[in-house]
């Protein structure tokens, strides 16, 4: 459980195998769940998927079209229990195939080149103690491609949460991903 507020996250990435319609995922959720504290592996996360709500942060929801990255705060639990989330994310990072000629896909000789392996750094940004926003940089050979959310307040709800979450990694496959197309 590392504390990511004020600190970065960095790691290498090859995209080359994961097709339109398949996501690969770095994310951090806050386990584990209060429902089954006996249990401290019980999966949660801002969509429900394990049956349980918790917060969540997705480092990287991408293939080799599209790059996510977004925030997932919760409503404040009753007697630690989260009843609902932010399924949809906010203060969302895209870099997508379409949105920045070059940014992003197989081939790429301006931006990030899908086909090989990359490097990507994410800064999480506090101000006064508050997590207010987080940079996303990509990396290959001698270019570079940055994004940044600014200051977005909807982060401060996730201050204290954002310094205890686990790490998880998953790939998957699905027919209904309109939130990660490339166009």
């Amino acid at each position: 459980m590392p504390n990511m507020l004020g600190g970065s996250v960095e790691y290498d990435v090859n995209l080359n195998e994961v097709p339109c319609g398949s996501v690969t995922a770095l994310y951090t959720v806050l386990m584990p769940t209060v429902e089954d504290n006996e249990d401290p592996f019980k999966y949660c996360d801002a969509n429900q998927v394990g049956g349980h709500w918790c917060p969540e942060f997705d480092v990287m929801e991408a293939n080799k079209y599209a790059f996510h990255t977004t925030a997932h705060k919760c409503d404040a639990p009753t007697n630690g229990v989260y009843d609902n989330c932010d399924r949809g994310g906010t203060c969302t990072l895209d870099v997508l195939e379409n949105a920045t000629a070059g940014d992003f896909l197989p081939g790429s000789s301006v931006g990030i080149d899908t086909n090989e392996e990359f490097h990507v750094k994410l800064d999480f940004e506090e101000r006064n103690g508050q997590f207010s926003g987080y940079t996303l940089t990509m990396t290959q050979g001698e270019r570079e491609v940055v994004q940044s959310t600014g200051d977005c307040s909807y982060l401060a709800n996730m201050t204290q949460d954002i310094t205890k979450m686990v790490w998880v990694f998953s790939n998957w496959s699905s027919e209904s991903l309109d939130w990660l197309q490339h166009g």
